[in-house]
């Protein structure tokens, strides 16, 4: 699914990666019921639920507009009742509300004040087996940041005295992060604490005590860059960005395994998953120029596997070809343009990725698509290009989703369709110079005065953040 649901102006719609914004009704008769949350302003959270398969979103619903322009959480148990975590735009405080399901819908209640006494972010929610509610969240105090818990027994209707910060698990550092998840009737928080390390204490669900401090990892690096998920089979996942890369923890139910490197470089997002019994990391990695790579790594036969593309259509090109009318001839420049090396991406006929009429800019990938992205070192002027499908048949012109472009800015976004459901039905693959893609085309209809030459050209979108969910 790649549906495009609505446009938001807040700085993080969809909060901490590692969150859940996307949550669907586990039984009943509403089963599959999916609703969707995002911040779409800097005050106003929304919910939009979808049904399989995924084509029809809902209208939004307004569930909370008295946010901070600054990111949530949310969780929804067994019933299909949505609890949202998130900053009250007044003070800074706690806040809470809970999204009641009922007849196939959710209705929002009244919001409440968790904590007042020092401003407070990075939420994370939970509701553990026994009913209690649970939010982690960054506390502020003076110049200190803390990992603070605090809980409700009545679906979060009240959480004891405002004032009061509930349980605080870090030491105070410059800034905290913390994470929970339930396990076999256990809670285990886990936390950074001012980079150095990364940790975790745990309780009896019943009990009011925490453990002492458990060092997983003291490499130095650690921020918010870590997420915890545990298995239907009584293990924890504890996927972490640290100095040297992405790694990897799993707790056994008895002991923890050893630290797996998955990646370097400068990522972000990590998300374990549990699939068919075994993990894999969901993350993100940075491809410079505002550009990120979405990836996945799984655990076979003990050994994480070789980093794969989430999607192949939000990648670099298969094959980018540039063809000149006048010397009848095409050029690969696929590696060129993967690379970041400026002004390399040209036709040696030209010395330009385009000139004249009936010069042509083909960009193939293995699957359809619905954009690119251009860096190009010197713009064009004076020249006008139409942008062309392949249907089997012929070439069908068409004009982009954001609008007719000609290679006249250094830098652009080209959204041909708004989303995937949008692609047309009629795009075939077609064999060109040997590469057998689905091709768009960028023909010139009018000669350019000064022509465009590029430094980059990719299929890898502006994504910064995403927040996978099974």
């Amino acid at each position: 699914m790649n549906k495009y649901l609505n446009s938001s102006t807040a700085v993080v719609p969809l909060g901490l990666p590692t969150g859940q914004k996307c949550l669907m009704v586990p039984a009943g008769q509403y089963a599959g019921r999916t609703a969707l949350l995002y911040a779409v302003s800097s005050t106003t959270i929304e919910l939009i639920s979808i049904d399989p398969p995924y084509t029809a979103p809902a209208d939004p619903l307004t569930v909370v507009t008295d946010s901070a322009n600054f990111p949530f959480d949310a969780w929804m148990d067994d019933d299909g009742d949505i609890f949202i975590a998130y900053t009250i735009s007044s003070g800074l405080k706690l806040g809470f509300v809970k999204l009641t399901f009922s007849g196939g819908q959710w209705s929002a209640g009244s919001p409440v004040i968790v904590f007042d006494a020092d401003e407070s972010y990075f939420h994370n929610i939970c509701k553990l087996s026994s009913g209690q509610l649970w939010i982690v969240y960054t506390r502020i105090s003076g110049e200190n940041y803390f990992v603070s818990a605090k809980n409700s027994s009545d679906d979060g209707q009240s959480w004891g005295v405002v004032s009061d910060p509930g349980d605080t698990l870090t030491d105070g550092a410059d800034f905290a992060f913390g994470r929970m998840v339930e396990l076999n009737g256990y809670q285990y928080l886990f936390y950074t604490n001012g980079g150095d390390r990364i940790a975790y204490k745990t309780k009896a669900n019943s009990s009011t005590v925490w453990s002492a401090e458990n060092i997983l990892g003291s490499e130095g690096g650690y921020n918010e860059r870590f997420s915890a998920r545990s298995s239907a089979d009584g293990r924890i996942g504890l996927a972490y960005v640290a100095g040297s890369g992405l790694k990897f923890r799993e707790f056994t139910g008895s002991y923890w395994t050893g630290e797996a490197t998955i990646d370097t470089g400068t990522l972000s997002c990590p998300s374990p998953l549990y699939l068919a019994g075994e993990p894999c990391v969901v993350y993100g990695k940075d491809k410079g120029e505002g550009m990120t790579w979405f990836g996945f790594s799984r655990r076979e036969n003990g050994q994480f596997t070789a980093p794969e593309i989430l999607d192949v259509r939000k990648a670099e090109l298969k094959s980018l070809l540039l063809y000149s009318d006048s010397a009848g001839t095409y050029e690969d420049k696929t590696g060129e343009a993967a690379s970041s090396t400026t002004a390399d991406i040209s036709h040696s006929a030209s010395g330009s990725l385009l000139a004249d009429i009936g010069d042509t800019i083909f960009f193939g990938i293995d699957q359809p698509f619905n954009l690119i992205r251009l860096l190009l070192s010197t713009p064009g002027t004076g020249g006008e290009v139409i942008w062309k499908y392949w249907d089997g048949l012929n070439w069908k012109a068409f004009v982009p989703e954001s609008g007719a472009w000609s290679f006249g800015d250094s830098e652009k976004d080209i959204l041909f369709w708004p989303d995937f459901y949008s692609l047309p039905s009629d795009w075939q693959k077609k064999t060109i110079a040997g590469e057998a893609c689905f091709w768009i085309a960028a023909s010139v209809v009018n000669s350019f005065t000064a022509a465009p030459v590029g430094s980059r050209i990719t299929a890898l979108s502006r994504i910064t953040l995403i927040s996978p969910q099974v």
